[in-house]
């Protein structure tokens, strides 16, 4: 009896983990169909019916997938059942509707579902990754740029992209390196995770929305709802992260951080910032050799550009009304592109700086003495140089649309067999007119070719460009 009474024990238990593990599994393909997706499995919003291909990427709310539809190949979240709300699908919704401020969003297209209705997704443009990396790789060094560029024309279009996306009354709530796609080769940027744009209305400061580092202040404390205002923040702190390669808040106070925990961040990020270069406040300078990678690129950038990130993270730092908006971002960062010249000793890409030309400034990379200009224009209270290689956009000339930085206005070419002499060619629309010594005047139609000659003047549509060829400093040691 008592061998059978285990027998029969043994077949009972058998039987009931039988039925546990029938009841398991279907719980767990029931997640399958709603949480995870797996290749061969098939969403659809009605008018298109997608395959999914693989799995590209996962986090809190959901898994991103590649699917497919006759061939046509789209990037797909798919939110979890904790993340698919109702107020997230109409949130959805509503992008979906709207459209994408530009292309440089990758943008909802369209609301799908699943066999089970607890779940639903969204489909979006695929992100090349062989031509875009993320830019926290950037951040970390694992991308080097060689040039300068690729990493302003990328501050450009990220200024610019954000300033559409104000424009249609919506706000970003999450800028942050985890979200931001570049080109590194010619500055193309995409922005992605644009589930978290919402209208530029909020009003409830409940949920803390962003990421720490790129928070505004006042949603740090919890005093403020995410807005434009707040994105202008955010903004400004990947614009100083791209051209100095550290955080403009984390200096000689986050260094002396003993545990960084959530209130060591709020006071860092929220109670006390303090701008790395505050010009009164020294006490979170960068640390020499732990904390100091701006120091590499902060005293060779010229003037108007530092003072620029000086107001954004000590006056904007504290009233949102002072934030430096993306237009000016944008007409300041076109400027300091023109300001790009070369160390005439090793080849280094330097900046110009009026403000600096009275004393001797030194090459970061060979050290030596930079005594020479290259060639240069001068346009309104602005000039650009005019090096060997400059292309100049209608934005840098005009001052009619700080936003028109894409199409090239001139570039300056070397006459192939003599190096001395230098012209700049009209790739734009517009007739160039400039005086002759016989005081007769010339036109210069599109492709036409200008000799770059001291005190020439060029008259370019609305504005008058006053040439000077290269010069040799006498600098006071």
């Amino acid at each position: 009896m008592k061998i059978i009474d285990q027998s029969n024990s043994y077949y009972k238990s058998k039987k009931t983990n039988a039925k546990k593990q029938s009841e398991s599994k279907q719980k767990t393909e029931e997640v399958r169909m709603s949480d995870v997706l797996i290749s061969g499995d098939y969403v659809s919003n009605g008018e298109r019916k997608l395959r999914v291909l693989k799995e590209l990427g996962g986090g809190g709310q959901g898994n991103v997938y590649l699917v497919t539809d006759n061939g046509e190949q789209f990037a797909l979240k798919w939110y979890n059942k904790q993340s698919s709300t109702t107020e997230q699908y109409h949130a959805i919704e509503m992008l979906v509707e709207k459209g994408a401020p530009s292309d440089k969003f990758v943008w909802p297209l369209a609301i799908v579902e699943g066999e089970s209705k607890d779940n639903f997704g969204y489909i979006m443009p695929v992100i090349d990754t062989k031509r875009y990396t993320k830019l926290s790789h950037y951040f970390s060094g694992e991308i080097k740029s060689k040039r300068f560029e690729p990493i302003i024309d990328a501050c450009i279009r990220m200024a610019h992209g954000f300033y559409e996306l104000h424009l249609s009354g919506l706000c970003y709530r999450d800028i942050s390196f985890g979200n931001l796609f570049v080109d590194f080769e010619n500055g193309e940027v995409k922005i992605c995770d644009n589930d978290n744009v919402t209208f530029d209305n909020l009003t409830s400061s409940e949920d803390i929305w962003g990421t720490h580092g790129f928070m505004a202040p006042e949603v740090v404390r919890g005093e403020k709802p995410p807005s434009s205002q707040t994105d202008l923040f955010s903004l400004s702190v990947v614009l100083f992260r791209m051209l100095h390669l550290q955080h403009p808040l984390q200096g000689q106070k986050e260094y002396d951080i003993e545990i960084v925990d959530y209130d060591a961040l709020v006071d860092l990020y929220g109670h006390n910032p303090i701008f790395i270069y505050d010009p009164i406040d020294e006490t979170n300078r960068p640390v020499k050799g732990k904390k100091d990678m701006a120091q590499a690129y902060w005293p060779y950038y010229p003037n108007f550009i530092k003072e620029r990130f000086i107001e954004a993270f000590t006056s904007g730092l504290h009233d949102p009304n002072q934030r430096i908006v993306e237009s000016i971002w944008v007409k300041e960062l076109a400027t300091l592109r023109a300001s790009l010249m070369y160390c005439y000793n090793c080849g280094e890409q330097l900046f110009y700086d009026k403000t600096r030309l009275s004393y001797a400034d030194h090459c970061p990379k060979c050290g030596s003495v930079v005594d020479t200009l290259p060639p240069r224009m001068k346009i309104g209270d602005k000039i650009v140089m005019l090096n060997h290689d400059t292309v100049l956009y209608n934005s840098q000339i005009s001052n009619l649309d700080p936003m028109d930085y894409e199409k090239p206005y001139l570039k300056v070419e070397v006459h192939p067999r003599h190096p001395e002499v230098w012209g700049i060619r009209n790739l734009s629309d517009d007739v160039w007119r400039y005086e002759l010594n016989d005081e007769s005047i010339k036109e210069v139609f599109k492709e036409g070719i200008i000799p770059i000659k001291d005190g020439l003047e060029i008259y370019f549509g609305n504005q008058i460009g006053q040439l000077k060829t290269g010069t040799k400093l006498a600098i006071k040691k």
